[in-house]
C-alpha cells in the first residue's frame, strides 16, 4: 500500500471515528441498559429471606422486546453512518477523488461499521458475566448463557448490517436507506401475507391462513431474534447466515463498482431499478387496498376501489420519490399499463380455468375427511385432541365422509358471500385421499341456512365423541371431586366427593352432552346456570357449563336434593 492511500484509509477512519464513534457509545449504553442494568438492579432487591431472583431462563428473557429493538435498529443506523459520504454529493466527490479504490474503500468503511457492532457487544458481555459471577446470587444464567447471547447477537446484527450496507449502495439518500431496510427485513413475510390474503378474495376457498404457516415469522429478521427466549439458533442456521452476510457485502462491493459518482442525492443509484421501484410500490399497494377493503367490507365494489386507489397512490408516491416533486401527475400512462395488466391477471385467477374452485374429490377416493374450523391443524393432526371441546376433527366413517362431501359440494355450488357482522362461521373442510394426496379449502359460511348440514356432521356419534373430552374413550383420568360454582361468584355451591356419587354424576352428564343440540354448539343460546368442575386424579381439571340443556344433570340433582341449593342463590 503506498504512503498516499495509507494516509488517506487513516483519515477516513479518523473522521469515522469522530462523525459516528457516537453510534458505539450509544450501542453500548443500550446494551447495558437492556442486559447489564436489569442485573445490577435484580441484585439491589434482593432479600436472603424471600430468594426472589428473576428467573430467566436465559439472557433473552432479561428484557426480550428492548433486545430485539437494539438488534434490529443499531446495525441500520450503522451502515447508514459508514455509507452517508456517498449519499451526500460534496462528501461523494471528494472521497471519490482520493487515492482508494472503491473496493478498499467499501471494505474499509464496513469493517469499521462491524467495530460498531462488536466492540459494545463484546464489552456488554463481560460486564454481565462480571456481574453475575461478582454479585454473589444463585442466578439462573452463567457465562454459557451470556456466550450464546454473545455469538448469537452478533451474528443477526452482522447479517441485518450487511443487508443494509447493500441497501445502501442501491439508493443515493440517507433517509431513504433506513426506510427501505427496515421495510425490506419485513418484505418476505409482508408480501406473501398480502398475495395469500388476496388470492382468498379471487378464489373461492382458497385456505390463506394454511400457507400463512407459522414459520412465516422466522423469515422476518427481528421476530426471529426475539424468539431466541425459546428456539436457540442451529450450528446450521448460524452457517446460513453467516454465509448470507458475507453474500451481501460481496454483492455490495460489486455493486458499488458499478455505481455512478453522480447518484448522490438521487432516489436510487442505479437507473434500471427506477421502474421497478414505482411499479413495485403500485403492485404492494394495490395488495394493501385489496386486502383492506377485501377484510373490512367483503364486497367486490369495495375490494375493487381498495385496489385501484391503493396504487394508484402508491405509484403516485414512488414517482415522485423518484422525481423529488409532488409535480409528477402527467406520468399517468405508466400507470393505466399498470392496473390493466393487474385487472387481467385478477380476471385471470378469479374465473378459475383451472377449476380450482369447483374441484371435489369423487367419495371413492377419500380416507378420510378433516372438518373444522383450523386450517393448521390439518397439517399437524398431533394438535388435536389436546382441549376440552376439540372442534377440529379428522372423521373417517362413511356417513360423515358424505356428509362432508355433501356439505362442500354445496358450498362450491352456492359459493355464499355473508356480510361481515352476519350470523356466520368459518368451515375448514379437507380430505385425505387414498393415494395419498390432501385437498384442504376454507369457507365462511352465514350458519341459518346451512344448519342442516351442520346438524348432520356434528351431530354424529363420531364428532360429538372426539368434540368433548368427557366423551373419549380414555380422554380422561379419573374423576375424584365435582364442584358446580356459581356463574357469577364462582362460589362453590355444591361438592361431590364419594365416587359412587361421582360416578353416577358423570354418567348423567355426559348423557347430556350426547343429547347437547348442535345449535348450541355452534353459538350457544342456551342458559349458563353453573360451571361444573371436573378434578382428575392426576390433578387436572376441566369445566362444563351447567346449562338449560342439562336436563339429565338436573334430574340427578333433583334427586340428591342438591338442587335447591343452586337454585337459592
Amino acid at each position: 500500500m503506498s504512503a498516499k492511500r495509507l494516509s488517506a484509509n487513516r483519515a477516513m477512519w479518523t473522521q469515522n471515528v469522530r462523525q459516528i464513534g457516537w453510534i458505539a457509545i450509544i450501542h453500548l449504553l443500550l446494551w447495558l441498559a437492556a442486559i447489564v442494568l436489569p442485573i445490577g438492579l435484580s441484585y439491589s432487591q434482593y432479600d436472603p429471606k424471600v430468594g426472589n431472583v428473576p428467573q430467566w431462563k436465559n439472557v433473552y428473557y432479561i428484557s426480550n422486546g428492548f433486545e430485539t429493538l437494539i438488534a434490529w435498529l443499531v446495525p441500520i443506523l450503522a451502515a447508514a453512518g459508514v455509507l452517508r459520504y456517498m449519499h451526500e454529493k460534496r462528501s461523494a466527490d471528494f472521497i471519490h477523488s482520493l487515492p482508494i479504490r472503491r473496493t478498499e474503500l467499501l471494505v474499509g468503511q464496513v469493517l469499521f461499521g462491524w467495530m460498531l457492532l462488536i466492540v459494545p457487544l463484546a464489552v456488554t458481555a463481560l460486564a454481565a458475566i462480571g456481574c453475575l459471577y461478582g454479585l454473589d446470587l444463585p442466578w439462573p444464567i452463567g457465562a454459557a448463557d451470556v456466550g450464546r447471547w454473545f455469538g448469537e447477537t452478533l451474528v443477526m446484527e452482522t447479517v441485518i448490517f450487511a443487508f443494509s450496507i447493500v441497501m445502501g449502495v442501491l439508493v443515493g439518500q440517507s433517509v431513504l436507506h433506513i426506510v427501505l431496510t427496515n421495510i425490506f427485513l419485513v418484505f418476505p413475510a409482508g408480501i406473501m401475507v398480502l398475495m395469500f390474503s388476496n388470492l382468498s378474495l379471487l378464489l373461492y376457498g382458497f385456505p390463506d391462513m394454511y400457507y400463512l404457516s407459522s414459520e412465516l415469522e422466522q423469515w422476518v429478521m427481528p421476530i426471529r431474534y426475539a424468539m431466541l427466549t425459546d428456539q436457540a439458533m442451529s450450528a446450521g442456521e448460524i452457517g446460513m447466515l453467516l454465509l448470507l452476510s458475507l453474500l451481501f457485502f460481496s454483492l455490495s462491493i460489486w455493486l458499488y463498482e458499478r455505481r455512478p459518482t453522480e447518484a448522490a442525492g438521487q432516489a436510487l443509484a442505479f437507473s434500471v431499478l427506477r421502474p421497478l421501484f414505482v411499479y413495485g410500490v403500485a403492485f404492494c399497494s394495490w395488495l394493501v387496498g385489496g386486502f383492506y377493503f377485501g377484510n373490512v367490507e367483503s364486497k367486490w365494489n369495495w375490494t375493487i376501489f381498495g385496489y385501484i386507489s391503493f396504487s394508484l397512490i402508491g405509484y403516485a408516491i414512488a414517482q415522485m420519490v423518484i422525481a423529488k416533486t409532488w409535480r409528477v401527475f402527467h406520468r399517468w400512462k405508466g400507470y393505466i399499463a399498470f392496473a390493466g395488466a393487474m385487472g387481467v391477471i385478477c380476471l385471470l385467477v378469479h374465473f378459475d380455468p383451472l377449476g380450482y374452485e369447483q374441484r371435489v374429490p369423487a367419495l371413492a377416493d377419500i380416507k378420510q375427511v378433516y372438518f373444522g374450523q383450523s386450517a393448521m391443524n390439518f397439517e399437524h393432526p398431533e394438535m388435536i385432541g389436546r382441549s376440552f371441546e376439540e372442534v377440529d376433527q379428522f372423521l373417517r366413517s362413511q356417513e360423515n365422509i358424505k356428509a362432508v362431501r355433501a356439505f362442500h359440494e354445496q358450498l362450491v355450488h352456492d359459493q355464499p358471500s355473508p356480510p361481515r357482522f352476519a350470523n356466520i362461521r368459518t368451515v375448514v373442510i379437507g380430505y385425505v385421499l387414498k393415494d395419498g394426496t390432501r385437498l384442504l379449502r376454507r369457507y365462511v359460511v352465514p350458519i341459518e341456512p346451512y344448519m342442516p348440514y351442520f346438524q348432520r356432521i356434528m351431530g354424529s356419534k363420531e364428532y360429538k365423541q372426539q368434540y368433548y373430552l368427557l366423551l373419549r374413550p380414555g380422554g380422561y383420568a379419573p374423576i375424584r371431586q365435582v364442584t358446580i360454582r356459581n356463574v357469577e361468584t364462582g362460589r362453590a355451591e355444591v361438592v361431590l366427593a364419594e365416587p359412587k356419587e361421582i360416578e353416577s354424576f358423570v354418567q348423567a352428564l355426559k348423557q347430556d352432552l350426547w343429547n347437547e343440540p348442535v345449535e348450541d354448539i355452534i353459538g350457544g343460546g342456551s342458559t349458563w346456570q353453573g360451571n361444573i368442575e371436573l378434578l382428575q386424579s392426576d390433578g387436572d381439571s376441566f369445566t362444563v357449563p351447567l346449562s338449560s340443556h342439562s336436563t339429565h344433570v338436573r334430574e340427578w340433582l333433583q334427586q340428591q336434593h342438591h338442587w335447591e341449593q343452586i337454585q337459592k342463590r
